[in-house]
């Protein structure tokens, strides 16, 4: 349970680390930019960190299994049935891997292990129970923050920019409430369909395929 494992999360083993820096390394920036970057991702909790406190991959390498997902997802709908893809609207491998492992960095220090007291459904005590909570490190927002994270390192394109800033899609904080916010994300989403593909690739993920 993931309760359990909030008291674990230094010990977790990076079993994604491996193919996640290998595709890292084969972007399309210059060598330095990327080593860097690298360099940053190695020294955060990224490898450790959970996706989130309770719902999906609520567990020690929950983040990196995650944008793991998400990055295969958006492959499988750009590779195997082209979409996004025209000669005005061209989708590179590394466009992929930048937006599928870069979408959610704005959990990187995010998640602390923590305590809650929970009520026993069988013998009707109260028992502390290791959970992970928020302790935001960078408290900039999400998708602007993992944007303002990789552009520290990396020159990201327009698209690139657009598509991880709206990833949570009509979810995204103040799209409903606040006018300004849902005409920007409607007018994201029109200026090409990675905006959109990320956006269901991140959902398809979290909904379908890491759902308990």
């Amino acid at each position: 349970m993931h309760r359990k494992d909030a008291e674990n999360q230094q010990s977790v083993v990076p079993i994604h680390r491996e193919e996640i820096l290998k595709l890292w390394y084969s972007i399309d920036q210059p060598k330095e930019q990327i080593a860097a970057f690298v360099a940053w991702l190695i020294n955060s909790d990224f490898f450790k960190a959970p996706c989130s406190t309770e719902f999906h991959l609520c567990r020690p390498g929950g983040l990196a299994e995650h944008s793991l997902n998400v990055y295969r997802l958006l492959k499988e709908k750009v590779d195997r049935y082209y979409l996004g893809c025209t000669s005005e609207n061209p989708v590179t491998a590394s466009n992929i891997i930048v937006l599928g492992l870069g979408h959610d960095l704005c959990k990187v220090h995010f998640y602390v292990p923590g305590y809650r007291n929970v009520k026993n459904d069988v013998t009707g005590q109260w028992e502390r129970k290791s959970v992970f909570k928020v302790e935001d490190q960078f408290p900039m927002g999400h998708g602007e923050k993992s944007v303002s994270i990789l552009q520290d390192y990396f020159q990201l394109s327009e698209i690139e920019k657009l598509a991880i800033r709206w990833h949570m899609g009509p979810w995204t904080g103040g799209v409903v409430e606040d006018y300004a916010t849902r005409e920007a994300y409607r007018a994201g989403i029109k200026r090409h369909p990675l905006v959109t593909l990320l956006s269901t690739a991140d959902i398809e993920a979290s909904q379908i395929l890491e759902a308990d």
